[in-house]
């Protein structure tokens, strides 16, 4: 009979009796970090403090930027409307087919980042964006504007998968949330701030100025990149000899062979550290200088596999994935109210009764800050807590489901954020219950983009970047239906059916998370052999090291020495 296969995203993340021969956390000593470091300095995993700080800041940046780029003119677009004769479901419209490439072009960015690295998409990404801005601020037709869109989305569609890749790069899964939820303010931030000092500048300057503002800083923060981000993407080839998982307490089952493993290892000519286990068989690297950092060029291994075309293919193939699918309409959902928000604010306060300005428009969205603040608490470094403490109760086996029963927050803040908004200002309350509306809708934000993304990184970190891709179209697919709709909706349904439609669907997906959290572990046990395969290059004999996106195979021949009969109950 074949042996088990280990069930992808399950992992002994608490060393609960300190057996594991692995490399563990300096401040909590019993957490093991994974994915397994290799001993080279230039491992980003292995990195100074200062140096991911520097390379996290890069990286946040440019969301924020990316993210202002996209929600600059969303307090402005009656101003546009009247000034272009492009109507405010057009521009709508255009928004939605920006959300549609964004996703779609991650098919290009993230492939392109995987195989020649991460730093020469972010400036292109970047610098490309920049130049659209401007281009933006001459539009005259509604053509012009959906073509602008349309390309904007794919030069900027590395916010929406690769600043996630960088996180997963650089950062151990036990805090992955914490740096998640980071990334999920700024991307948040950028999106709701940018329309508040868009308003001033529109009715003060004219709303061409928000985009001539936009590119000038774009453009600047691309020379920022160039000489502050190091490139992130490192080839890892590891070896791993010995079980990832407890050994039994009965040491005479296991097979001899393992004692010879172990043997062999104490008796090799490595150097001894009392922190990690040399189990690893490592190239030797030189140090890159900082003239060498700063090439876009070149940072391919010579042993890292030339997959762009398989990248792509494998993303379709994981549509069918039941974790893809789970994340990608829990994620797709979010985006689809946060259109309908931002597509329905300009008309909701701007109209009558509450007839507000473009600037007062703008300062609204300081709810949605305050709102996507408290969301992103919940959804990272909340969700870390929990899914450790959850391990430790679990004899140190982590599930990546354990993020999500942070899921009953927004089970409340949902419904009760869309009715205060759209049923709300339908009977026209006070626009301080419509504003609060927002904010508790903005809570969730946050809470299901950073939810699903970590936990479809958790469930396949071996395919992280493909998988990421996989959920993102997904989304953004969603979301463009949704962005396309939201005005014919409203026209047609009214503001508070509409809503209260929204609310009803909103609680449908978040109750999803409650059935997930019963059956996930199931749905990845089921695809554990197609995945592997996958993940293995369809190997049967996956004894070879293979390249795991930064992270280590967990899967070799040794493991059916193991006793893995916990993970698979």
């Amino acid at each position: 009979m074949d042996d088990p296969l280990p069930i992808p995203g399950t992992v002994q993340q608490v060393d609960v009796d300190h057996t594991l021969r692995l490399r563990h956390n300096k401040e909590q000593e019993d957490i093991v970090l994974i994915p397994l470091p290799s001993s080279h300095p230039d491992d980003p995993l292995n990195w100074s403090r200062y140096r991911k700080l520097l390379s996290s800041t890069c990286q946040m940046a440019w969301c924020f930027f990316a993210a202002a780029l996209i929600s600059g003119l969303s307090s402005s677009y009656l101003l546009i409307s009247e000034d272009t004769g492009i109507s405010v479901a057009d521009l709508s419209t255009g928004n939605g087919l920006l959300y549609l490439f964004m996703g779609w072009g991650t098919l290009l960015t993230q492939n392109l980042a995987q195989d020649f690295g991460r730093r020469p998409v972010l400036l292109v990404g970047m610098l490309g964006s920049s130049l659209l801005q401007i281009w933006s601020a001459y539009m005259k037709s509604v053509g012009e504007w959906y073509a602008n869109r349309i390309l904007l989305g794919i030069f900027i569609s590395p916010q929406e998968a690769l600043i996630e890749l960088c996180i997963a790069d650089i950062h151990f899964a036990h805090d992955r949330g914490f740096h998640m939820g980071i990334y999920n303010w700024t991307l948040w931030c950028g999106a709701f701030m940018s329309p508040i000092a868009g308003g001033f500048v529109a009715e003060r300057f004219g709303w061409r100025w928000i985009q001539y503002i936009l590119a000038i800083i774009c453009l600047c923060f691309t020379v920022i990149t160039f000489f502050g981000f190091e490139e992130t993407m490192f080839f890892r080839q590891v070896n791993i000899q010995e079980p990832m998982f407890s050994s039994p307490k009965n040491t005479s089952d296991l097979e001899p062979s393992i004692d010879t493993d172990r043997k062999r290892v104490s008796e090799s000519k490595e150097p001894e550290c009392p922190d990690i286990t040399p189990v690893a068989v490592e190239e030797t690297y030189q140090i890159k200088t900082y003239t060498q950092k700063l090439k876009i060029w070149g940072f391919r291994h010579p042993s890292q596999p030339f997959n762009f075309f398989r990248s792509i293919l494998l993303s379709f193939r994981l549509l069918f994935f039941p974790t893809n699918i789970f994340s990608g309409l829990l994620v797709g959902s979010i985006l689809a109210w946060y259109n309908v928000l931002g597509g329905s604010l300009a008309e909701v306060l701007g109209g009558a009764p509450y007839n507000f300005t473009t600037e007062q428009i703008g300062l609204t969205y300081f709810a949605s800050v305050i709102g996507v603040s408290i969301g992103c608490h919940f959804s990272g470094w909340l969700s870390d807590i929990l899914a450790i403490k959850l391990a430790r109760r679990r004899n140190g086996i982590k599930e990546p489901e354990d993020r999500l029963w942070m899921f009953l927050i927004a089970l409340v803040a949902h419904p009760l954020g869309c009715i205060l908004y759209g049923v709300g200002a339908s009977h026209h309350i006070p626009w301080i219950g419509v504003v609060i509306g927002m904010a508790f809708i903005c809570i969730t934000l946050p809470m299901g983009s950073g939810l699903a993304i970590t936990y479809i990184i958790d469930s396949q970190k071996e395919l992280a970047g493909e998988s990421i891709v996989t959920v993102i179209l997904i989304r953004n697919t969603i979301g463009f239906a949704f962005a396309y709709a939201v005005n014919p909706m409203i026209t047609s349904m009214g503001l508070q059916n509409t809503f209260i439609l929204i609310a009803v669907l909103g609680m449908i997906f978040w109750s999803g998370c409650l059935l997930w959290i019963k059956i996930g572990k199931s749905a990845r046990r089921s695809i554990a052999k197609s995945y592997w395969n996958l993940a293995m290059g369809s190997s049967t004999e996956p004894t070879g090291p293979i390249w795991a996106h930064n992270g280590p195979p967990l899967l070799t021949k040794q493991y059916k020495h193991a006793n893995l009969s916990q993970l698979y109950n």
